[in-house]
């Protein structure tokens, strides 16, 4: 189960005041997607991409690392006890380096955190791409907890596998350090930039923060709700709907042969000629969601022993078949998992309480660092759909003069637009301020 869910996710994903001056702006910015649930799941069209070289044209190594003192990996997940995957993307000289973090359910070299890799080494950098403190090859090589989802203690881990990183590869020449991150990647690297103030290790010179939630439960809320609500006859139907999903998708693949399935195009010309409708692509961002989500839960609750979808001290080994587990996972969406398996686990941890502890995971949790830290600067989509109304004005305030809304572009769909890329490259230009326009809107 666990390891098949990485293609079907890719897969889905593929497919899958602010307002008056946007909409000013709206003119002059040409990403052609202004369905915010098309945006999402599609991306950026091929002609409407930044110019970059393609990824066998960068220099990308691979590598493991061990973390000190981690916990022995169970056999079941046999395939993850090599270490820690990451990757550099190294010039031949001396030079900046960007520290990247991917979003939920994604590892070091998913399509996004390919985009940061080429966009990065054009314009001189190194680039490091880590994986998200939620995929699997995360959580039980580097994860304290195996509890994703505490933006403090999962980004001490990142922070402290940066700073192994940084430790061992001295043959690299750096002038200075860098962060990016989206989606929950972009929280965590508010987190791990704050965390780096107090240890003074990299004195990180920019920061960028693309789409992250405000509040992470209330994001997480939405997507379960774009799944469950959107399901017809409800979650009871998920496999149903889950493999219709898949048959539509090759279907539409035999009449269009020539095209690369795995493509932004592709879905691109099946959602101009199929018009899937609003509530179709909402299941399918939620659908994404839960692969994604479910994965993370069953691997939870399997190295912590949990008992919450497998009985306790039950033997897995590597034949072990997981296709009952992976159809228990699929119902249980990330508020289950918030409420049964998070909260009660950092109550007992911290002995807070549980509304304390989703608070914890809000960015308006270290609203006073924010506001003051000028080096970290925010894009964001006026239209992003995982965001709550209101919620947009609100992180517009953490960054003030920080900011960069677009019109539209939904949830990180339009990151590799060409003035979305321009602009990330141009906010860690040496001569650049945070919240210089490129094009959209500026706040």
């Amino acid at each position: 189960m666990i390891r098949s869910l990485s293609f079907t996710l890719s897969l889905l994903l593929l497919m899958t005041s602010i307002a008056a001056q946007a909409a000013q702006h709206s003119k002059d910015y040409g990403y052609p997607l202004d369905n915010r649930y098309a945006a999402t799941i599609i991306g950026t069209p091929a002609e409407y991409k930044a110019e970059l070289p393609t990824y066998q044209q960068i220099p990308v190594e691979e590598y493991t690392l061990k973390v000190p003192g981690h916990r022995e990996i169970p056999d079941v997940f046999w395939y993850e006890r090599k270490g820690l995957r990451y990757a550099i993307t190294a010039q031949d000289k001396k030079a900046p380096l960007v520290f990247a973090i991917a979003g939920t359910g994604a590892g070091h070299r998913s399509a996004k955190m390919r985009l940061f890799q080429r966009a990065f080494y054009q314009a001189g950098f190194h680039v490091v791409t880590l994986s998200s403190p939620t995929v699997s090859n995360f959580i039980l090589n580097a994860s304290k907890t195996a509890i994703p989802g505490n933006l403090k203690d999962d980004s001490i881990d990142l922070f402290q596998v940066m700073e192994q990183i940084k430790n061992k590869h001295t043959e690299l020449e750096i002038s200075d350090y860098y962060l990016i991150g989206y989606s929950l990647g972009a929280s965590q690297a508010a987190f791990v930039a704050r965390h780096d103030e107090q240890k003074n290790v990299f004195q990180f010179k920019k920061v960028m923060m693309i789409n992250p939630p405000l509040s992470l439960f209330n994001s997480v809320s939405i997507l379960d709700n774009m799944l469950e609500d959107n399901i017809p006859g409800g979650l009871d139907n998920f496999n149903d709907s889950y493999n219709k999903t898949i048959t539509n998708v090759t279907a539409y693949h035999k009449s269009n042969a020539k095209m690369n399935i795995m493509s932004a195009d592709f879905f691109y010309n099946a959602y101009r000629e199929k018009d899937p409708g609003d509530y179709n692509m909402q299941a399918l961002i939620g659908m994404a969601f839960r692969m994604s989500s479910s994965n993370m839960i069953f691997i939870s609750d399997v190295f912590n022993n949990l008992g919450y979808l497998v009985p306790k001290n039950t033997m897995m080994g590597k034949t072990t078949s997981l296709t009952e587990y992976s159809k228990s996972a699929r119902r249980v969406g990330f508020s289950d998992y918030v409420e049964e398996i998070y909260v009660p686990f950092f109550i007992g941890k911290t002995g807070s309480s549980k509304q304390q502890i989703i608070d914890d995971s809000s960015l308006l949790s270290i609203k006073d660092y924010l506001l003051q830290a000028e080096h970290i600067g925010l894009m964001h989509n006026l239209d992003d759909p995982i965001l709550e109304p209101g919620e947009i004005d609100t992180l517009k305030g953490l960054f003030p003069e920080r900011a960069m809304i677009y019109p539209h572009g939904g949830h990180c769909g339009n990151m590799e637009y060409k003035d979305n890329v321009a602009y990330m490259i141009d906010f860690f230009s040496q001569n650049k301020k945070p919240g210089k326009m490129t094009s959209g809107s500026a706040e």
